[in-house]
């Protein structure tokens, strides 16, 4: 094994099939995460 890590490409602009399908993927965990967020600030100020 070489001393040289060669990153890999994490998030290309232009992301193929698969890679596309991932990163939806991740979009939409973070949008339900941040929905629960705001539910749960909103419950947690009424009482």
């Amino acid at each position: 094994m070489s001393g040289r890590l060669d990153p890999m490409p994490v998030l290309e602009p232009n992301p193929t099939g698969g890679n596309k399908k991932l990163l939806q993927m991740f979009a939409l965990i973070g949008a339900i995460l941040v929905a629960i967020a705001i539910v749960a600030t909103i419950a947690a100020n009424l009482g």
